[in-house]
């Protein structure tokens, strides 16, 4: 039993201590998630702006035409739709690129000794470095509709904040089970675009009369409210940054016995 105990009290430290080597180590994984950046779009010509293109074309597109199917005006809805999906872009990459936290920095992992909380880091800043370019996508719909900024668009600040303490756990979560079952991966890539049709991106929550808290009790939702209300003129209510808070702690109290315990086998599962 003091074996099991001193071999725990081992494993704890050794956790804490590639957190911390993990959050001091940020020129290291910074310029690596720059690096990415680059290197994805090193043979294109527009380079990243084919995600903000897509994302321009596409909110053109479906703005005005969902906003005929639910009977809305459109200089309400477009800006719901364009933010809705810029927040969305973040929150999913966020999940799906969750799952190769690990497995896809194999070599790295192999070849180099550094903190596992690392990759994890790395991916974040990767992504949110793109979600703040997509904000590209909203400038020409914010020109056509005349919108202009408001104080209430700084609470995206710590918005964004919260999202990006949510995902750590939530990268080394699914980083560890995808590097142990490979089959995760797809899996998780299939309930993700389930769940895009399932919460309110294109959709209002009020469209589902007195079922309304199933979408706006949607931890996903929540998400994406932290970021695109303030841009849409309010602030989310005190229900939204409770829940988030529930969540995450949950996430934690996961994530944090995992990382503990199987920290030592990635390198062999990758």
């Amino acid at each position: 039993m003091q074996n099991t105990v001193v071999s725990t009290d081992s494993r704890f430290s050794l956790a804490l201590k590639d957190i911390r080597e993990g959050i001091h180590s940020w020129p290291i994984w910074s310029t690596l998630a720059w690096q990415d950046i680059r290197q994805r779009y090193r043979r294109s010509v527009l380079g990243p702006l084919w995600i903000t293109l897509t994302m321009i074309v596409t909110i053109a597109g479906m703005g005005p035409l969902y906003a005929a199917l639910f009977r809305v005006d459109a200089h309400e809805f477009i800006p719901y739709l364009a933010l809705g999906i810029i927040s969305w872009g973040l929150i999913s990459m966020l999940i799906l690129e969750g799952c190769a936290t690990f497995s896809g920095a194999d070599t790295l992992i192999r070849s180099v000794r550094l903190p596992m909380t690392m990759h994890a880091f790395r991916m974040i800043g990767r992504n949110v470095v793109i979600y703040l370019h997509n904000w590209v996508a909203y400038v020409p719909f914010m020109i056509y509709l005349g919108i202009t900024p408001t104080w209430t668009w700084l609470m995206v600040l710590p918005g964004l904040l919260i999202v990006v303490i949510a995902s750590i756990p939530v990268a080394i979560i699914l980083g560890l089970f995808c590097a142990r079952f490979r089959d995760m991966q797809p899996i998780v890539g299939s309930v993700v675009q389930l769940a895009f049709f399932l919460t309110p991106i294109f959709w209002k929550p009020e469209a589902l009369g007195t079922r309304v808290a199933f979408a706006k009790y949607n931890p996903l939702f929540m998400l994406v409210d932290l970021l695109r209300g303030p841009i849409l003129g309010y602030i989310p209510g005190a229900n939204v940054y409770i829940g988030v808070g529930i969540i995450t702690v949950a996430l934690y109290a996961v994530a944090i016995p995992m990382f503990v315990r199987y920290r030592q086998r990635i390198a062999f599962w990758v």
